[in-house]
């Protein structure tokens, strides 16, 4: 279900969760250049970045409606790009992919500003309460903060696989709409909660006698290896997110439902007669197939436009 002005967190996965990820110059220079070139044209603002080792997470609105376009073309070039760095770096290694097979990305709608408060602070907070690091500002790899939300952000193009694309991209990390229009006070508000969660997230270090990986650890990570504990099972891949609005959630919930239910009629009628409308919000077979949609009503999305 595609939404026009809706606001989402983005998970995309490495291969095998191999470190494919690992901060440095280069990987940076690629991950936020690549970010910047598919949000161009597409209708994507970008509230929040952060790529940790073997994943990344972002906060996005899609103003247009193109939030599969914006993942393609970053899958597509980011995997390009760091592929022929790899193979380069590591001629007798054989590499065949860097994005998991397992899922394209995880995509989760924020129906509202609690949500997306919420995850702005998940996707910045993650490399502390991952343990990798005591402040989400000393994380190596390329994050934003919300400092960044005052200007715009340059980013070269690397000496990697591209050519014909701009040397540099200047892109805004911008402050959601939805957490007011004053931008410092947006600015304070996720702040003052990132200093919550990092304290909390220590004292559940500390509980845990779990000692911080540090920087120096992170960058000697090698990138052809992954993690050693078992990987998880049965974890939740959420849809929606209502930062703890109970009856936001219930609203939405509904609302997804009863989409993929006149999904399912209308792909019937389609197979039957190659021709059906389609609730508002689909996305391929309108896009490829022509078909006709209804008029999308979001407004249980708090976040859609």
């Amino acid at each position: 279900m595609t939404i026009p002005g809706a606001t989402y967190l983005i998970t995309r996965t490495t291969a095998m969760s191999l470190f494919l990820l690992t901060p440095s110059k280069v990987v940076n220079q690629i991950m936020e250049y690549c970010i910047a070139l598919a949000a161009q044209g597409r209708g994507i603002l970008i509230h929040a970045v952060s790529v940790e080792s073997n994943h990344f997470h972002l906060v996005v609105t899609d103003t247009e409606g193109r939030i599969s376009d914006f993942m393609q073309e970053l899958n597509r070039t980011a995997a390009r790009c760091l592929l022929a760095y790899y193979r380069a770096r590591y001629p007798k290694r054989r590499i065949d992919a860097l994005w998991s097979h397992a899922q394209s990305f995880s995509a989760t709608l924020l129906v509202n500003s609690n949500a997306i408060l919420d995850k702005i602070v998940y996707t910045l907070t993650n490399p502390v309460k991952d343990g990798l690091v005591r402040d989400y500002r000393k994380w190596p790899g390329f994050n934003t903060r919300p400092g960044d939300w005052r200007r715009g952000t340059p980013a070269e193009r690397p000496n990697v696989y591209f050519k014909k694309t701009p040397e540099e991209i200047t892109y805004a990390v911008c402050a959601p709409s939805q957490l007011g229009e004053s931008i410092e006070s947006a600015i304070q508000s996720v702040e003052l909660r990132i200093r919550e969660e990092q304290a909390r997230a220590a004292v559940e270090l500390g509980a845990r006698r779990q000692s911080v990986v540090g920087v120096k650890a992170v960058l000697a990570t090698d990138p052809l290896d992954a993690p050693r504990t078992d990987r998880p099972v049965g974890n939740l891949n959420p849809v929606l997110a209502a930062g703890g609005d109970h009856a936001a959630l219930s609203t939405a919930m509904i609302a997804i439902k009863m989409f993929r239910r006149a999904y399912r009629e209308a792909w019937r009628e389609f197979k039957e007669k190659a021709q059906a409308t389609f609730p508002g919000g689909t996305l391929l077979m309108r896009t490829r197939f022509g078909q006709a949609c209804h008029v999308l009503d979001a407004c249980w999305c708090l976040t859609a436009s």
